[in-house]
Parts: C-alpha cells; structure tokens; sequence
C-alpha cells in the first residue's frame, strides 16, 4: 500500500488541509514530518488512520475528533495497492453520525466500492489481506513503542512479539480460555449465591414442622369450637324464619295500633252522643229522642221570637209617645216662661188653657211618660228574659246537632274498629301459626325458651353464632391452606438440600476445572509461544531482518542480535532476552548492560525488521499462506534519544531502504541539509495548523 494524498476538514487541529496541495501525489521513500511540539504532528498520523479503520485505530472517540469550533469533520485518504488506486471517504457528523464510502478509480472517475460501515470494512480487509489488528501493527510504530522495546523486562518482550506478530491461534486459545476461567468464575460466583448449607436448610424444616404443628393444635381447638357453634345454631330457628316472624309481629303491632287509633276516635263519638255503647237500638233511640228535643225547641225558639217581636213593637209605641208628650210638656213649659199672659194654647188642638190647665195638663203629661218608661222597664227586663231563653235554646240546638253528628258518626266509626280488630286477629293468627314452626307454642314461649326478651335480640344471637361460625370456618380454612403451604415448603426444602449437594458437586467441579484451565493458559499455552512459536520459529526471521538495520544505525558496532529464553541464560522464570554481538569489544551483551542511544537504536532496528516481516512472515507452519499488501510505516518520533550523527546514520539508511514503499517519519529534531528526503511541514496558526509538503529533488 502506497498513500498517494490526504484531504482533512475539522480534524482536531487541522480545519482544511490538503497533502499535497497541489494537483499530485505523495513520493515514495521517506517522508520527514516535522514541526514543533504539540502542533499536530502525531494528529496527522491520527488522520490517516481514522479515514482508514475509523475510531477502533485512534485512542479518541468520533465526538472528540471534531475540532471544537464544528460539529462535523471528514478525513479523505487515496492509497495504491498493486496498481489499483482507492479512496477512502469517511465522514463523522454529531447529528447524523459516521458514514463511509470506498471508491476506486476507473480512468478518470471515482466508482463506489462499498458504502456501509461493515462492508467498507471486509472490503478493505480483502484489499490488504489483513485485518485492523495486523495492519496497525505492519503501518504504525507508535510514540514510545521503541522505548518500550528497549527497557523490555524479558516477560514483556515476549508478550511484547506476540502482540505485534498477532500470533493468532495461540491468541485465540488464550482469548478462549481466558473466556473460558471467566465464565467459570462467573458460574462460580452464581452458584455460590445460589448455594445455601444444607444443614441451614435443615434447620428451616425444623422450624417449619414446629410451625405446622403449632397450627395443627390451634386447628384442633377450632374445629372443636365450630363444632360447639354448629350444635348451638342446630337449636337455633333460622334468620329467614325470625325475619319473617319479626315482620308478621311488625304488621300485628301496626293493627293493633290502627285498633287502638279507630277505637278512641269511636270512644270519642260516643262521649260526645252520651253513649255508653255502639249499640244500633241505642242510637236509633238517642238519634229519635234528640229530633224530637231538636223539634221542640225550635217551636219554642220561634215563640220566643214572636214575643220578643211583640215586645219590640210595644216599647217602639212606647217611646215614640213619650217621645211625643215629653215635646208637648217642653211646649207648654216654654210657652209659661216666656208668656206675659195668663192664658197659653193647648199643643194638641190649640185651645186656650188657662194657668191651671195647662199645669194640669203638664202633670197629666208627665204622669203618663212615667208610667211609660216603667213599662218599657218591664218589657226591657222581659225581652232580656226571653233572649237568654232562647241563647240557651240556640246552645242546646247546636250542642243537639254536635250530638246527631257524633251518634251518625258512630256507625262508621264502629266499622273502623271492626275492620282493625278482624285484620289484627287475622296477623295475630299469622303470627302464632309462623312461631309454631319454630316448634314453640307462641312468642311468648319462644323468647323465654332462648332467655331474650325480644325477637331482635334472639335475631342478634343468631347472627352472632353465624358470623362466629364463619369466622371459625375461614380461621378453619386459613389453618388448613397454612399447613399445606408449609408442608409444601418442607416438600422443596427437602428438594432444596438434594439441589444444594448438587449445586456443592458442581462447585467443586467447576473450581477443579477452573485451577485446570488457568494451567493450561499459563503454562502449557504461553509455554508453547515461549519455547516453540517464538524461539523456533520467529527468533530466526527476526534476527534476517533485523541485523541489517543494527550494523547501520551504530556504524558497525553491533553486527546482530539475538532473543534467547530467559532460562538459557541460566534465570528462572518465562521471557526472552534481547542480546547484542558487540564487535568493538568482541562480546555479546544483554540489552541492560549497553547505553540508552545504544539501547534505542537497536530497538529502533528491532521494529524496524519486525515490521518488515510483517508482509511475509509465518509464525506456525500451518499458517495461511497470505501475504499482506501494507508496505508503508509511519514511525512516530523513534529518533528521541538518538544523538545527531545516530539521528543521520538512521535517516540516511532509511532513505535507501528498499523494504517500505514508504516511511513517514515524525521527528521535531534538526533535519536540515539531509538530502534525498521529502518533509511535511506542519506549524501551528492561532488554534489550527497546516501542513506543507516539500518534495526534495532526489526523492
């Protein structure tokens, strides 16, 4: 794989950014990328990365490698592999997420390959002939991975190989069983907090048999109690009975109170006719008695009248002539007193009178009018005398026809308390006939049998025995449904006990099978990528690849290098341990006992050949045959450590380095004069950088 360009929008630092910026293609060789810290040097190598495999090949989530001012970036990388070029298109936005696109150039024009995020993914597998993993571990050398080669302890640089060769089978027996011990585990745990002593069991049935017994007395006692009920309401009339009894002595109250009603209105009737019975001879006799009374004094009423009337008519004549002389005598009294003569006329026929007889004549006058006014006395007294009969007539007649009414009255009255007195006979009737069924003569007996006094009260009894029997029955019904439950529950404690020896076999079982796998993982399995697939297999390949770049990057110094187990060098415990053949002092020295640039520049060698065996190395001889098409590395910032003339030693081999297509190579040292090396520039511009591609002539 050749990268041919790289476009980036709103990635981290980078807003817009083209490498190159013209209409053209990256060289192959090496490629210096330089700059200073923190300008984003390291986020260039990010870019490529993400555009290719996305967010799984960056240690950043797609959120954060938007730059900050956007909410969307996109990353566009055009590779080369045999011959055949491609462009990655992957854009990340915060609303509508990734998205991916791979095309390939036909002629002039782009054609879509594949545009999900899973197919992009297989097709760029295919492409390559190696997943992510691989081809992150072929492309890139990571900051600090030299370092960490270098101060390797001899455990770590094992892991350290099969982590960078990918050795997949043992990775995936391992993975297994590493799967495997935590499943175990995880099995384990569960049946631990599963698992309860069965003895702690057994002390449960205990408790629950004492439970249960508990209640089988309590039982007992209440089926006794209920039995005791049973026998009292067996006695006992029913409710529906004493209602009913309740109802007809209800209905026997009301006719008898109707009786009491109609009786005293017809007592009353009686009174006022003056009748001791309702006799019809009685009243037929009182009623003809009271006519004949009635007829009388009407006759004598109307004679009063008349002699009141002829009273009225004699005082009226009476007054009226005294009225008249006592005008007369007014006359002849006035005429005396203002006459001068002797003599006067008389007021009825006006004859002269003398002195003496007109005195006569006044005297005469007053004589009468004395004696009328004593007559009209004792006719007034008389009239009076005769008024008073005939109130007392008028009284009799009224309290007469109050009588007739009341004895007419009696009759209907009379029927009313027939009437009353049949129905209460006809419910008293009812009412003894319902208390017979009961087996009781009357009421009466009935009440005394059950020592109440009333029929509510033998009522509330038998619904008090009722409901106790009731309750008796469900406290009954509980007890029973309670012993079932617990001995239901002494049923699955007993299948408990058989489950938790069960559940304490496979404990036993599972943790024997768990110490087994962890042997397996870490002896037999690691042991075997020790002793066979590391040292038999890769240490020679290695070792082929590698001491080309040892002998250039310490001008001869170091002639090879050798990993050899921790155990041949006559320590105990698992690991390799990198040794050097120095030819300055003829000596072959472990990695600890050489300098710090020593120790880089041989690890940098290291990686350097372990990369370049990555495309064709076979760690087991039957593994596949597939030679994987990454022939590029970037290598980020090797050289720290490294004094000037190591840092140009390395440069210049890695500029006639034949193995890579390419080498990007992040440095922040001095690279000047180096001739035949292209450089990205990349500086810093307020909170963005940019980057520019500088093609030297040579390259």
């Amino acid at each position: 794989m050749r990268i041919l360009s790289i476009q980036i929008k709103n990635f981290k630092r980078f807003k817009d950014l083209s490498v190159p910026d013209w209409d053209g293609e990256l060289p192959e060789g090496l490629i210096l990328i330089k700059g200073p810290n923190s300008t984003g040097k390291s986020t260039l190598f990010e870019a490529i990365l993400w555009g290719l495999w996305g967010p799984d090949a960056v240690e950043a989530t797609n959120e954060d490698v938007v730059n900050f001012t956007s909410t969307h970036c996109e990353v566009n990388i055009v590779f080369e592999v045999e011959k055949m070029v491609y462009k990655m298109q992957r854009q990340f936005d915060k609303a509508d997420r990734m998205s991916v696109t791979l095309f390939f150039r036909k002629g002039t024009a782009w054609k879509r390959l594949a545009h999900k995020i899973s197919e992009v993914k297989d097709k760029l597998n295919e492409i390559l002939n190696l997943d992510i993993k691989q081809a992150l571990d072929t492309l890139l050398v990571r900051q600090g991975e030299v370092a960490r080669i270098a101060l390797a302890r001899p455990a770590e640089l094992r892991k350290l190989l099969g982590e960078i060769y990918n050795i997949e089978f043992v990775r995936l027996m391992t993975n297994q069983l590493e799967y495997l011990e935590s499943e175990l585990g995880n099995r384990i745990a569960a049946l631990d907090s599963d698992y309860v002593r069965p003895e702690h069991i057994e002390d449960e049935i205990r408790r629950t048999r004492a439970k249960m017994e508990s209640i089988e007395e309590t039982l007992k006692k209440k089926e006794a109690k209920i039995e005791e009920l049973g026998t009292q309401l067996e006695g006992l009339p029913a409710l529906e009975r004493l209602s009913a009894i309740r109802d007809i002595e209800s209905e026997v109250d009301d006719r008898r109170t109707e009786l009491e009603h109609a009786t005293r209105a017809r007592d009353q009737y009686l009174e006022e006719a003056g009748l001791a019975g309702a006799d019809e001879r009685i009243i037929s006799k009182r009623l003809s008695s009271l006519e004949k009374e009635t007829d009388k004094l009407q006759a004598e009423r109307e004679d009063i009248k008349d002699k009141v009337s002829e009273i009225d008519r004699e005082v009226g004549s009476i007054s009226g002539m005294s009225s008249d002389l006592q005008k007369k005598v007014d006359t002849l009294q006035i005429d005396n007193a203002s006459s001068e003569s002797d003599q006067t006329e008389c007021p009825t026929c006006s004859k002269p009178l003398s002195l003496d007889e007109r005195d006569q004549i006044i005297r005469d006058y007053k004589s009468k009018i004395g004696g009328s006014k004593a007559r009209k006395k004792e006719l007034t007294t008389k009239r009076a005398t005769l008024m008073g009969e005939s109130k007392q007539i008028e009284s009799r007649l009224r309290s007469i026809d109050t009588i007739m009414r009341a004895v007419q009255r009696i009759g209907t009255k009379q029927g009313e308390v027939d009437s009353a007195k049949a129905k209460m006979e006809q419910c008293e009737s009812r009412l003894i006939e319902a208390v017979q069924q009961t087996g009781e003569e009357d009421l009466k007996a009935l009440l005394a049998k059950y020592k109440v006094k009333t029929l509510v009260e033998l009522e509330k009894l038998v619904l008090k025995l009722s409901k106790d029997h009731e309750g008796e029955q469900r406290a009954i019904d509980s007890d029973k449904e309670a012993i079932e439950e617990r001995n239901q529950e002494i049923e699955d404690y007993i299948k408990k006990v058989t489950k938790m020896k069960e559940i304490e076999a496979e404990i036993s079982d599972t943790k024997s099978l768990l110490t087994h796998t962890q042997y397996v993982r870490r002896k037999l399995v690691s042991g075997f990528l020790a002793d066979y697939v590391i040292q038999k297999r890769l240490i020679g390949i290695i070792r082929g690849a590698t001491n080309e770049y040892v002998r250039a990057f310490t001008n001869g110094q170091y002639s090879s290098i050798d990993l050899v187990s921790k155990a041949a060098t006559g320590r105990s415990g698992a690991g390799l341990v990198l040794q050097v053949r120095d030819d300055r002092d003829s000596a072959t020295k472990k990695s600890s006992q050489l300098s710090f640039g020593d120790r880089t520049a041989i690890s940098l060698a290291l990686r350097l050949g372990i990369s370049r065996t990555m495309s064709s190395i076979r760690p087991m001889k039957e593994s596949p045959a597939v030679s994987p098409r990454v022939r590029c590395v970037m290598l980020d910032e090797p050289l720290a450590g490294l004094d000037k003339s190591r840092r140009l030693e390395v440069v210049r081999n890695l500029i006639n380095d034949q193995s890579f297509r390419q080498i990007f190579l992040i440095t922040h040292t001095d690279v000047q004069d180096w001739d035949g090396v292209s450089v990205i520039d990349v500086q810093a511009s307020g909170s963005t950088s940019t980057a520019i591609l500088t093609v030297d002539s040579g390259a």
